[in-house]
Formats: C-alpha cells, sequence, structure tokens
C-alpha cells in the first residue's frame, strides 16, 4: 500500500486527522520529519522545496524514513518512530507533516504518496498562531530561490513587507503556503482536498470517506475513537498553555476565532487571503 502524506498549513489540524487516520494497526504514524528540530538530520530549512533539481540530496534519506531507517535526532517523537521499526506485520507509513507542504509535489510523485492536504479558514489560522504565539521568519521562503521562482515570485513584495504586523505576517503566511499546495492539488486530482471546517462538522461521516479513498477499513473502534476525540463533551478551547490539545469539541472549534480576534483583525486577514481564499470560503464562512 502507498505511503499517506497529511499536510496543509501548520495549525490545520494535522495532528488530529493523522492520529485519526493511523488508528488501523498497519498504518505507522511518523511526526514531521521535514521539521528541523525533531526530523531529519538532513532537512535544516523550514518549509523546504525538494524539486527534480536538488532530490539527489534528499532522496535517499527519504527512502530510508519510509523504510523506518531515518536519520533523525534522538527525542520523543524518534523514539515511538523506531518503536513502529520494531513492530512486526505490515507498516503503511503515513507522515503528518504541514512543514512537508512545499515538497509534497515531490513527495508524490517520487514515492506515489496519496496526499491529504488540510485547509483551515486564514482566520482560524491567525487566531491559533495568535494564541500559542508562533512567528514566522520569511527567509525560510526567500533564501530558496527555486522555490521563489517556481511558485511565490508574484508574492515576493508581500513576502518582503517591512514591519509586518501579527496579522499580516499570518496572512502572507496562509496565502503562500496554500497557493503551492493550490497548484499542486490542480496538477495532482487524485489528491485529496479537505477543509478543516467540514471535517469538524461532520468528524465521522467525513473520516468514513477519507478512509473509503486512503483504502483503509473504518471500523466500530475507530468511529468511537472519533467521537472521543471531537464530541461536544470536550472543551472547543484548547487547554491554557497547551500548544497541541487532541480532544476538542469540533464543532465548537469551527468558529470560535470569532471571539478571540478584532473586527479589523478579521477584515485585514481577508483582505490579505482573499485572493486564493475566495475559492474555499464564501462570504458565509467569514
Amino acid at each position: 500500500m502507498p505511503p499517506i502524506l497529511v499536510t496543509g498549513s501548520h495549525r490545520s489540524g494535522s495532528t488530529w486527522v493523522g492520529k485519526m487516520l493511523a488508528l488501523p494497526s498497519e498504518v505507522k504514524y511518523i511526526s514531521e520529519p521535514f521539521n528541523p528540530i525533531i526530523g531529519i538530520k538532513k532537512i535544516n530549512k523550514w518549509f523546504l522545496y525538494i524539486n527534480d533539481k536538488n532530490e539527489a540530496e534528499y532522496q535517499s534519506e527519504i527512502e530510508r524514513l519510509l523504510k523506518f531507517m531515518g536519520d533523525v535526532p534522538f527525542n520523543l517523537p524518534a523514539v515511538k518512530y523506531w518503536l513502529n521499526a520494531l513492530r512486526p506485520g505490515k507498516k503503511r507509513p503515513l507522515l503528518k507533516d504541514p512543514i512537508a507542504a512545499m515538497s509534497s509535489d515531490w513527495l508524490s510523485s517520487t514515492f506515489n504518496m496519496q496526499v491529504v492536504v488540510l485547509l483551515r479558514h486564514p482566520a482560524a489560522f491567525h487566531s491559533s498562531l495568535k494564541r500559542v504565539n508562533w512567528h514566522f521568519d520569511f527567509n525560510n521562503f526567500l533564501d530558496q530561490t527555486e522555490l521563489m521562482s517556481d511558485h511565490l515570485s508574484s508574492l515576493k513584495p508581500l513576502i518582503e513587507k517591512p514591519n509586518k504586523t501579527y496579522v499580516e505576517e499570518a496572512g502572507i503566511l496562509w496565502l503562500c503556503i496554500y497557493r503551492v499546495l493550490d497548484a499542486f492539488s490542480q496538477k495532482h486530482p487524485d489528491w485529496i482536498v479537505v477543509r478543516h471546517e467540514d471535517l469538524s462538522r461532520n468528524p465521522v461521516e467525513e473520516y468514513q470517506k477519507l478512509y473509503q479513498k486512503l483504502d483503509l477499513e473504518f471500523t466500530n473502534k475507530i468511529k468511537a475513537e472519533i467521537i472521543k476525540t471531537s464530541g461536544g463533551h470536550n472543551s472547543a478551547e484548547a487547554k491554557q498553555g497547551q500548544a497541541l490539545d487532541l480532544n476538542r469539541d469540533s464543532r465548537g472549534l469551527i468558529k470560535s476565532w470569532q471571539k478571540h480576534l478584532s473586527q479589523e483583525e478579521i477584515k485585514r486577514i481577508r483582505e490579505l487571503t482573499e485572493p486564493l481564499a475566495h475559492k474555499y470560503y464564501s462570504d458565509q464562512d467569514w
């Protein structure tokens, strides 16, 4: 069976989706191998763009990763990765990695990966970044000449904008990530593109569709776990000081950003992202 890649922007629900898709015993979850801090040692740049010009530098490393022989630093995700290598039976790797977004086209073409792209509403993305106080250094894009020339040249004035506000930083980052993923998904009509909001609104039904498309068995036990992580018995708000809280009231989460953003922030994030966001989000979604 082909490997699975779950990607999108960070703060898009990729951990929740990756964990739910990795519930079958044959699916082995690999957390963010493209993350320069916890992932493959060879990768030292955020949102690395692997393509046919630089693939020779990375291909053997990814091949080893998929065979559970990857060169990763010692940390908790690595321990879980190595434990998967020791477990008997079939192993279908699932890479949960928003940081692999810019390399997803190459990963799909080179390793026949089935790709799940998660979309997250731009305002929800900004609100989530704001909650955990995460910033982004856009030199990670500017320093990658081929990424800029192939995909982001028209956005260069925005990327280079000095003194960005927090909302501008989030809006420009959302636009960059999804500009690339939108182009890739048009090139690969077999990719599965799903909105976080649709998964959150009807988790059992939407996950059942994902399981079918990925040729995974959807059991009652898996259904129960999805309900456990997404049901209304959970809080819609993450626990204080916690970047990741897997158990959430998914329906309550959909528009929780409205409670945390000012009208000025919402207006600005929409202005920045509307050139692409209108394709996926209507006036009603705002």
